[in-house]
């Protein structure tokens, strides 16, 4: 284990590691050709030579992955028939990462960015110094508004109120996030080793279709004595597009709910627990309500309700509300 070995052989097991390494990005998109293709233009052109890249084509219905394949030859691109989710097609294009190219790192990166030059060294660059580094995490600003941050430091967490939200969201931008530091990472744009990515089964398919699989992933990544590392020299802008849809449709308040609770039941302390259920949740189930029943969006209310009942009284065929199994490591191939 790492924590066995003396600083100066971490540092040279990290720098024999990097000096070494394959990296493979992981691209999901479903329906979105023209984002995904300007994506891969910014990202090939950041890096020479390029990493290698796999397009996971989650369920798409349109042209998609042929589009993909005729601009992007050197880019491996996958169709599976349907859309298995954030968590478990990130797992599944992962495992055909692993199968394709053997990397020592796997770096997550959403369709709806632009990445600036040299974005993956400096991903990359955090592991040389330290073994302990498990993950790293870009900075992202709004692509639509440059000078605004969208990410300064992964995730802040109030179990207690029942929020998350990225650090130094919406400011401008005057360099007051460009200090590297421990984060709780967000999936948008992190780098993995993929020994820690095996190690830790992957994301939990317990969040499909969406959320919060990056945030759990790190939680548990940090639990198993591993840093997940902000870099502030990897800059990336990100459009902040929906592929699962605007607003609260019930399906979308359901999946929210549900997943939330799974959430704070995994790693939220006790008193973090309690705090919710006597002041965060009395507190969003009102706002909620008065919002959504403004619009007479009845459906909100219904899937809230749905998802907070399949969290506490699980299917015990496998996940809440799937059918699948829940198991950490558990892929669709």
């Amino acid at each position: 284990m790492t924590a066995n070995l003396e600083p100066r052989d971490q540092s040279k097991a990290a720098m024999l590691e990097a000096s070494a390494a394959n990296i493979a990005v992981i691209v999901l998109t479903v329906n979105q050709c023209d984002t995904t293709a300007r994506c891969l233009g910014s990202l090939l052109a950041s890096e020479q030579p390029p990493p290698h890249v796999i397009v996971w084509d989650n369920g798409s219905q349109d042209s998609t992955a042929e589009a993909i394949r005729a601009a992007f030859p050197d880019v491996l691109v996958y169709h599976h028939p349907v859309n298995l989710g954030v968590a478990s097609g990130r797992n599944a294009a992962a495992a055909l990462a692993i199968q394709a190219f053997n990397p020592s790192h796997l770096l997550f990166l959403d369709n709806d960015m632009l990445v600036e030059p040299g974005f993956v060294s400096a991903l990359l660059q955090p592991f040389r110094a330290d073994r302990r580094v498990g993950q790293t995490q870009a900075k992202l600003r709004f692509m639509r508004d440059r000078q605004r941050i969208n990410d300064g430091g992964g995730c802040r967490i109030n179990f207690a109120l029942g929020q998350t939200r990225p650090v130094g969201f919406g400011e401008v931008d005057h360099g007051q996030y460009d200090t590297p530091k421990p984060c709780v990472a967000c999936g948008g744009a992190m780098m993995v080793r993929a020994s820690i990515f095996n190690q830790l089964g992957g994301f939990e398919a317990l969040f499909d279709p969406f959320g919060p699989e990056d945030l759990d992933f790190s939680l548990r990544l940090a639990k198993a004595g591993y840093l997940a590392l902000y870099v502030p020299q990897a800059v990336a802008y990100h459009e902040v597009s929906h592929t699962f849809g605007w607003g609260y449709s019930e399906n979308y308040a359901r999946h929210k709910a549900r997943h939330w609770l799974a959430f704070l039941q995994r790693h939220a302390s006790p008193a973090e627990k309690l705090g919710f259920f006597l002041v965060g949740a009395p507190y969003l189930v009102l706002r909620g309500m008065v919002r959504e029943g403004r619009k007479g969006n009845l459906g909100a209310m219904r899937g809230w309700l749905r998802g907070a009942w399949e969290a506490v009284v699980p299917k015990s065929a496998g996940c809440p509300g799937t059918g699948r199994s829940c198991r950490v490591g558990s892929r669709s191939r």
